[in-house]
């Protein structure tokens, strides 16, 4: 009989792996796995999704759906890390605030502005949120492997807890002018939790709009393929999953 199961993944001992790749969508889930080998469902539960599968060279992981923002998230990489984790990878979209940052582009955070309340749990608001360098640095030299260099981009990404923000208290403008390469809403609490329990935590982004310009909202139907329809932004995701399966085997695969 398993047991420790979690509350609200419904995993328990045996169901994770030290590798873990988180993303949001649930949908994406079976996704990633399916680019990989041996893909099986371990646990579905409150719209809450996890999946077993191997890279390439054998190594297992764990892929998880997190729901989206910080809160959710926060309950999930606990339940993940009450059972072994010890990487955990954030595979997810963004929206550009570098005007060089279009759909379709992947950004790799080497850091997140902590503009969420989650990460107040662990550490007061002076504790940096940084990815781990090896692993930022090998998933950017992997998807550097599948897309052209101006389609990537490395830097500081903006984590916030509101998707629609007031028009009358909107950052967007300080933010550009400090180079934030793009914003999205769950980085910044990876990379605070991760240091704060000595694991490796990273981000990989595919972004679908750009705040500056043509930005992911609402469709005029079903048929437009915008935001997270777009062709350019399902092929980033894509290549994301690659480029992350890569980045494990490459330092997971040495061990």
């Amino acid at each position: 009989m398993k047991r420790r199961i979690q509350p609200h993944l419904r995993i328990g001992e045996g169901d994770v792996e030290d590798v873990v790749i988180i993303t949001g969508n649930p949908d994406r889930v079976p996704v990633i796995a399916s680019k990989m080998k041996n893909g099986e469902e371990v646990a579905h539960y409150r719209g809450l999704v996890t999946y077993k599968a191997y890279t390439p060279k054998g190594i297992p992981v764990t892929i998880s759906s997190t729901g989206m923002g910080t809160p959710s998230t926060h309950i999930c990489i606990e339940e993940l890390a009450n059972l072994g984790m010890d990487v955990l990878i954030r595979i997810g979209s963004c929206g550009g605030i570098d005007p060089k940052v279009k759909t379709g582009d992947v950004v790799v955070p080497t850091a997140a502005v902590r503009d969420d309340r989650a990460g107040l749990n662990y550490v007061p608001i002076e504790y940096p949120a940084v990815a781990s360098p090896v692993w930022s640095i090998a998933l950017h030299d992997e998807i550097s492997k599948l897309l052209p260099s101006d389609r990537i981009h490395m830097g500081i990404c903006w984590t916030s807890d509101v998707y629609y923000m007031n028009p009358n208290n909107n950052p967007l403008d300080m933010w550009t002018r400090a180079n934030v390469k793009c914003v999205e809403m769950e980085s910044s609490l990876l990379f605070v939790f991760a240091s704060t329990r000595g694991i490796d935590a990273a981000s990989i982004l595919g972004c679908d709009g750009n705040l500056h310009g043509t930005q992911k909202g609402e469709q005029e139907d079903v048929s437009e393929e915008s935001g997270e329809q777009n062709p350019l932004l399902i092929e980033a995701i894509e290549k994301e999953i690659i480029a992350t399966t890569s980045a494990i085997d490459r330092l997971r695969g040495k061990e």
